[in-house]
């Protein structure tokens, strides 16, 4: 197997944004690590060993809801997008913190905490320049303070058996669109299907699905959306998953993000008499019908 190194060097470690160093130095897709099979046997494996298995929201946790893991994760991805984190560590932390709500419960005054621990892991295992305890105690309004972060973070890893290494379905993406033939011809595919997929990381609905089943019904989802002539099958060979449950899925993707776009009543809002409103200031933005309209 050859593999290639594509990085480049000049743009590593010397970025500057927000006041934070970020490692601009990103290998680009390797074409002969993502058709090795050893890949995808490998995440499957990964996949069936820290699979939740139960709702811990009906069996573990009394004082959580919900509709409160949709806020907290929602919180998460808007902190990951503007610190512009590596793709795969919102996905990871999410993915940290299911897990610790399947093994004990906690108060709902603490759900931003073990958020903000999450997050810290997750970038500390998949970025050179991980996110700071200073930085997301900020964005907290300072309700959770540093030394709370650093002994969760010590009982988050003893929870997680300090097995850090969880497949998530931003990591079967880039195998499953290298290993099918219409997945190279779009672009856009990729990028759709990952933000989709991050889409799928707020909702509880998509708790108990396993990730590469996920990735495969957002691909599908990309797909369709950005009308590339695509064959579900191939995915599912990949899996063997059966078509019919990876289709469900992918429909339900789609629900999903209808429903998310799906525009808001305006509110009747109190207009000053000497103020004038202009039209953008009242009019409320169409929202599109088809996600290759849609600005990720």
């Amino acid at each position: 197997m050859d593999l290639s190194c594509g990085e480049n060097m000049e743009n590593s470690g010397n970025q500057s944004r927000n006041g934070r160093q970020v490692d601009m130095c990103v290998a680009g897709p390797d074409r002969a690590l993502d058709r090795d099979p050893r890949v995808l046997m490998n995440l499957m494996a990964l996949e069936r060993a820290h699979a939740l298995h139960t709702d811990y929201f009906q069996n573990v946790q009394t004082d959580i809801q919900p509709f409160m893991r949709k806020v907290v994760t929602t919180w998460m991805l808007e902190v990951c997008e503007e610190q512009q984190c590596e793709e795969q560590v919102f996905p990871l932390a999410v993915s940290y913190m299911d897990r610790f709500l399947a093994q004990r419960a906690i108060s709902r005054q603490q759900l931003q905490l073990l958020a903000v621990t999450a997050l810290l892991l997750a970038s500390k295992f998949r970025q050179c320049h991980p996110l700071s305890v200073d930085l997301l105690c900020a964005y907290t309004d300072n309700s959770v303070y540093p030394h709370e972060v650093r002994q969760w973070e010590v009982m988050l890893l003893q929870r997680l058996n300090w097995q850090l290494s969880i497949a998530t379905a931003f990591d079967f993406v880039e195998p499953f669109l290298a290993r099918v033939p219409w997945g190279r011809t779009n672009p856009l595919v990729r990028a759709h299907a990952l933000t989709l997929t991050s889409i799928c990381y707020t909702e509880t609905e998509f708790l108990l699905v396993p990730p590469s089943l996920v990735a495969v019904a957002c691909i599908s989802a990309a797909a369709r959306g950005l009308r590339v002539r695509m064959a579900i099958h191939d995915l599912c060979a990949l899996t063997r998953t059966p078509a019919a449950a990876a289709e469900l899925v992918a429909r339900h993707v789609e629900r999903v993000l209808a429903r998310e776009t799906q525009p808001q009543e305006p509110r009747a809002r109190h207009v000053q008499p000497h103020k004038q409103t202009t039209p953008e200031q009242t009019t409320l933005p169409d929202t599109p019908t088809d996600v290759q309209d849609i600005h990720f």
